[in-house]
């Protein structure tokens, strides 16, 4: 149930669940993290288990919104904000056991080819900053499962 204040958008119900506090203080970019994830993963096939790379997730809320709603296991990266930040905001939400924060950087990635069965990236890169080069770290798992928001 919606509390007030909180930002609600009928479009959104399950981001309009999340406590606008918790929201606001995982603002890492300038729209709501949790909008646009929902909004995403209308049009992507992600299921219970699937190991999901959130690449440039800021503060963390988008990885803990897709292993709360979907059940995937998130590897929560971003470059600029510390993992500790995002550890404790990930224990705080209880999904240590499946949201791991890492701290790198995207032309670099520390993760074997194919290991992951998507990859997201929320609110980041924006205006054509992040280019992967021919050959670079950056390694789609299948046909349409690589999303930008």
């Amino acid at each position: 149930m919606a509390q007030e204040g909180q930002p609600v958008n009928e479009r959104f119900p399950r981001s309009s669940a999340y406590h606008p506090d918790w929201v606001l203080a995982a603002v890492s970019g300038g729209a709501n993290s949790l909008w646009l994830t929902e909004w995403l993963v209308e049009a992507m096939d992600l299921h219970s288990g699937m190991r999901v790379l959130d690449l440039g997730c800021g503060r963390g809320a988008s990885s803990i919104f897709l292993h709360r709603e979907l059940g995937v296991q998130v590897w929560a990266t971003d470059l600029w904000f510390g993992a500790d930040e995002r550890l404790a905001r990930i224990r705080d939400a209880g999904v240590e056991h499946s949201v791991f924060p890492i701290h790198a950087d995207a032309r670099a990635l520390p993760f074997a080819a194919g290991f992951f069965d998507a990859i997201v990236s929320i609110d980041s890169f924006v205006n054509g900053q992040f280019v992967v080069p021919a050959g670079g770290q950056v390694k789609v798992p299948g046909p349409g499962s690589f999303s930008w928001c």
